[in-house]
């Protein structure tokens, strides 16, 4: 038989295990991001009486009015001060999260801010909420606004410049974590699944009995990663019914989840690649589950799917960069949040991912044959 008919009978008794066990297979992919939307998601929408200082250099009834729509819901606790130092002085010290400078030329003033916001980003969840909140209260008194948020550096006295984390039309915090779920459940099955299934084999025998038949040694591996990337889709569809029914929202509609399906497969064909990889040098399934846990979660939190990439330490940035799970989230995010997905960005995220399907492919095809030879 020829590479690719070989390729397709290791898919189809891939598919037949899995098939065996489809309904423990589906409670296993669904629990886990049904727990953490459950969870998360809940403590992103609870937040109230958030402490923020006002500063009112407009002095018009805009401006008052302005301050009694922000103090008259209960998502913030607002006070006032006279100057910007003093409330900078408090954001600085942590009796205030965000300090709003009311700008002379409020409402409207061409070519300049008219609303300058400043925060911590120690609690991303709090600034995904009050941000846009804040934004949409401005907007009232003008569609056109000028609106300016930025992160505050105490170390440094001042404002980062040009730094705006509303990462989503709406700001929910629901929906930036359901992005990043998609990529966590795509990885935890694809990695697991793929080693675990070459280990278990080695150790019934099937990989022996493989070896006696005039199939393909290539064709084990690839099948097994055709399997994954069935695998990676049935995973997306599975985590995105449950962010639909949950109230999360992707943006981008039906093209959006075309996107996430394409990222999703080729970030599903790169882990197993690697899971592939590190199962041929392994005889012990303890072992590899605590590499899988070891590797998985880390590269899940510095990927961004918790709390933006952007609010990391340099050393997290850099690493983040080297890690595939950026890429697929990133344009996660893009079409649930945003609604669009840049032509630049796609081509980077596709062009990275579809490359380290490539390389780890190959790596495991050489190292499952240098094994079994």
């Amino acid at each position: 038989m020829s590479l690719i008919e070989d390729s397709i009978t290791i898919f189809t008794r891939e598919f037949a295990i899995f098939k065996a066990n489809l309904r423990s297979n589906i409670i296993r992919t669904a629990i886990f991001p049904l727990v953490i939307l459950l969870f998360f998601g809940f403590l992103g929408s609870a937040i109230t009486n958030v402490p923020v200082v006002v500063v009112n250099y407009a002095n018009n009834n805009q401006a008052s009015q302005f301050i009694s729509t922000l103090s008259s819901q209960n998502l913030m606790q607002v006070q006032a001060v006279t100057t910007q130092g003093a409330a900078l002085s408090m954001l600085s010290s942590g009796k205030v999260d965000f300090v709003i400078v009311i700008l002379p030329g409020f409402p409207l003033q061409a070519g300049s801010p008219t609303v300058q916001v400043y925060y911590n980003n120690l609690e991303f969840s709090t600034t995904q909420e009050i941000l846009p909140a804040i934004q949409k209260d401005a907007a009232i008194f003008g569609p056109a606004i000028n609106f300016q948020s930025q992160e505050y550096l105490p170390a440094s006295g001042s404002a980062a410049s040009a730094v705006t984390p509303i990462t989503g039309a709406n700001g929910n915090y629901g929906d930036f974590l359901f992005s990043g779920v998609i990529g966590m459940i795509i990885v935890f099955s694809t990695l697991f699944s793929a080693g675990i299934g070459v280990l278990t084999d080695k150790q019934g025998g099937q990989i022996k009995s493989f070896l006696i038949t005039p199939i393909n040694k290539s064709a084990i591996v690839l099948g097994k990663i055709l399997f994954s990337a069935v695998q990676s889709i049935l995973s997306i569809f599975i985590v995105i019914v449950i962010g639909l029914l949950l109230g999360n929202t992707i943006l981008m509609g039906l093209t959006g989840i075309v996107w996430i399906l394409i990222l999703g497969t080729l970030l599903g064909i790169t882990m197993t690649g690697i899971s592939i990889s590190v199962a041929s040098r392994m005889k012990n399934m303890t072992a590899f589950q605590i590499f899988g846990q070891t590797l998985g979660l880390p590269l899940w939190f510095i990927a961004g799917g918790i709390v933006p990439v952007s609010s990391f330490p340099p050393i997290l940035r850099a690493l983040s960069v080297g890690d595939p799970m950026t890429y697929a989230i990133k344009g996660f995010r893009y079409v649930v949040l945003q609604g669009f997905y840049p032509f630049s960005s796609m081509v980077v995220d596709v062009t990275v991912l579809a490359a380290l399907g490539i390389i780890t492919t190959i790596i495991s095809i050489l190292l499952f044959k240098s094994t079994i030879d």
